[in-house]
């Protein structure tokens, strides 16, 4: 009987057609499905992340999510960079290394998903080898490294805490921490240099031409709408198939609930260009 694969700390497991109350696991089983790896964003918890989970499952996708939290993101090798290669590990098994991938990233789950092509790097041909296996992407409300200050201070304190004089008391705190005349600002550095575009030593190159997709507001105070497009614009050079969905006066990550229909049509078209009648599954409306 083969065994299955410990996630890292904060990640759970969903298998493809799992229902509303299915429990989470805490382990990779073996298998060739489809996955989707989501990356939440700081401090999205595990009831808000099933339920993008079940845009995926009710595909015929499995999913993992990794519950951000706000050492992943001030804690870039410890914990940040240790989860994606714990996620890495778990995926280059003799027996996950056929699993077609896909990578949803929330907020700072961009920063992770750069993290991910870090570890990939450092892993040399098989990094190569599991590059080859990402065949596409949704991005929502992405922030680059110049949004992280603000961003994880909001996120640290909860939204209320928006403009607060401890917001604002930590914000200041993490542009000190994120200069760039000061060693740590490399590893947000990499992380962005990654989503925007770069050659890796063990031979693949960023953006990849698949299919992909960027959910955000005009209205959301924490995301920049001309990064976003600044990225979009280099991925669509690369080849991607780059889907921009605009959400009218949303608030940040805060899409799918007021406008599930449009946010679920965007999930679809990428899973099905991306895994083909594998990732078909039952479509909308099945809660099996």
């Amino acid at each position: 009987c083969r065994s299955a694969h410990t996630l890292p700390p904060h990640t759970f497991f969903l298998p493809a057609g799992a229902n509303h109350d299915a429990v989470a696991q805490g382990a990779l089983p073996p298998g060739k499905t489809p996955l989707a790896c989501i990356f939440g964003w700081v401090g999205g918890g595990e009831r808000a992340m099933r339920k993008y989970a079940s845009l995926y499952t009710k595909r015929g996708v499995d999913t993992i999510a990794v519950l951000l939290k706000p050492e992943h993101v001030y804690k870039p090798v410890t914990k940040g960079r240790r989860t994606t290669s714990a996620i890495v590990d778990a995926l280059t098994a003799a027996d996950t290394i056929e699993r077609p991938l896909l990578v949803q990233g929330f907020s700072a789950g961009a920063y992770m998903y750069g993290n991910l092509l870090t570890t990939l790097d450092a892993r040399g041909e098989k990094g190569l080898a599991f590059s080859k296996r990402l065949k596409g992407f949704v991005f929502d409300s992405p922030v680059d490294v110049g949004g992280v200050p603000f961003g994880l201070s909001r996120a640290i304190f909860g939204n209320h805490s928006e403009g607060s004089f401890r917001q604002r008391a930590m914000q200041s705190a993490l542009e000190g921490f994120l200069s760039p005349r000061l060693p740590m600002r490399k590893y947000y550095q990499a992380s962005s240099d990654a989503m925007h575009g770069k050659r890796f030593a063990a031979g693949f190159a960023s953006p990849f031409a698949v299919p992909s997709a960027f959910l955000f507001s005009e209205a959301d105070t924490v995301t920049v709408t001309e990064d976003i497009r600044e990225v979009e614009k280099k991925w669509r050079a690369a080849g991607s198939s780059v889907e921009e969905v605009i959400f009218e006066g949303t608030k940040h990550v805060m899409h799918l609930q007021s406008y599930p229909e449009e946010y679920e049509r965007a999930v679809a078209r990428v899973v099905s260009e991306a895994f083909g009648a594998a990732g078909e599954g039952e479509g909308e409306g099945d809660q099996r």
